[in-house]
């Protein structure tokens, strides 16, 4: 049985987790229906399944920790969107924001999973970078 403080380290772990992969989510639907762009797809669908590759041993113990009764942002409204572009801008910053977390605390449990989800935190301005060039074209 986990402890208090353990259970809220895996709930803040669970949110991140999940920040990340609905993030990507987005995004490869974009590229795959907005940008018809197979490469760029492929892309952030190998990166969504890498994020679930590194955690996939950790995610029966780690769901443990998740609460949304007592989430404090659980019914906080999110910002609106008054453009296309502002989805696919919100959801490469939920990703951005979801690596970083994951990455510092991926350095506590170990550095290969730190250096790991900073990785994938440096891959994905990469391919910001190369959907923005197709998105504005």
């Amino acid at each position: 049985m986990l402890n208090e403080r353990e259970l809220r380290k895996q709930a803040m772990l669970d949110a991140n987790i999940n920040r990340v992969g609905e993030g990507l989510r987005v995004i490869e639907d974009w590229a795959r229906f907005y940008l018809r762009d197979s490469s760029l797809m492929e892309s952030v669908r190998e990166l969504r399944h890498g994020l679930w590759g590194l955690v996939k041993e950790e995610y029966p113990q780690i769901i443990k920790g998740r609460s949304t009764g007592k989430d404090l942002l659980a019914d906080a409204l999110e910002g609106g969107r008054s453009s296309e572009e502002d989805i696919p801008r919100a959801s490469f910053n939920r990703v951005k924001e979801g690596l970083r977390v994951l990455e510092e605390s991926g350095k506590i449990i170990s550095p290969e999973a730190g250096m790991n989800f900073k990785r994938m935190r440096f891959r994905i301005y990469d391919i910001e970078k190369d959907f923005y060039e197709k998105f504005t074209d």
